[in-house]
């Protein structure tokens, strides 16, 4: 699972060509607001363009790497390599989906998320990025529902249930957030640290409930 850090970039939408065969953008603008490419407009590879599965595969894992370190400009353009390579990858949707997100075209990103899971229902890193897609936009009640899918399809989800957890913390709801932080901590005590870190747990570092999570 990807890492979650809320960073949102400024980016400009590249140009990328594989020899022989083209993958255009849109790189004539300034903003993905402004005539970024629909889900479909991706997939138009010229039929005549070969498919690389081996090469997605590394373009895609190259393209993990720099999402992870929050190069999501760098990213993007590693996934349409790889998408280029082999448009029937569905992993690679959803992976240019929240890293569009991240930069703030949700509308893109999301529709993207939607095509990995129309290619493939139930796949749980999409799943967990549509809810990081929604908790991006402070839609708590979305963000939970689909936090609560990735549980249903990986019990053990360790940032979903962290991911609950700073949601409820952000509402109020500091036993439900004690809750799900417990259950996080239990499948991984990195949680603690990060938990000691977070803003989201400001009101609550006092209460002893809390203190006794994550000393």
């Amino acid at each position: 699972m990807r890492s979650n850090p809320i960073i949102i970039m400024a980016l400009i939408v590249l140009f990328v060509a594989l020899p022989g065969c083209s993958l255009h953008t849109g790189s004539k603008t300034k903003s993905f607001k402004q005539g970024a490419e629909s889900p479909q407009q991706i997939t138009s590879v010229s039929s005549k363009c070969p498919v690389d599965g081996a090469k997605s595969e590394e373009l895609f894992n190259q393209g993990l790497k720099l999402y992870e370190q929050y190069n999501y400009q760098q990213a993007i353009v590693k996934f349409d390599r790889a998408i280029a390579a082999n448009p029937a990858n569905f992993k690679i949707y959803t992976a240019k989906g929240i890293a569009l997100c991240f930069a703030g075209d949700y509308n893109n990103g999301m529709a993207l998320i939607q095509k990995t899971l129309d290619l493939k229902p139930g796949y749980v890193p999409a799943l967990y990025d549509m809810a990081m897609a929604y908790k991006l936009q402070d839609n708590y009640n979305k963000s939970l529902y689909w936090f609560k899918k990735v549980i249903q399809g990986d019990p053990n989800n360790t940032w979903s249930y962290y991911g609950i957890a700073t949601i409820y913390a952000d509402m109020g709801n500091t036993q439900e957030s004690l809750n799900y932080l417990e259950k996080a901590i239990k499948l991984d005590p990195i949680v603690k640290t990060v938990a000691q870190q977070q803003s989201h747990f400001d009101q609550m570092r006092n209460m002893t409930e809390f203190k006794a999570l994550v000393r």
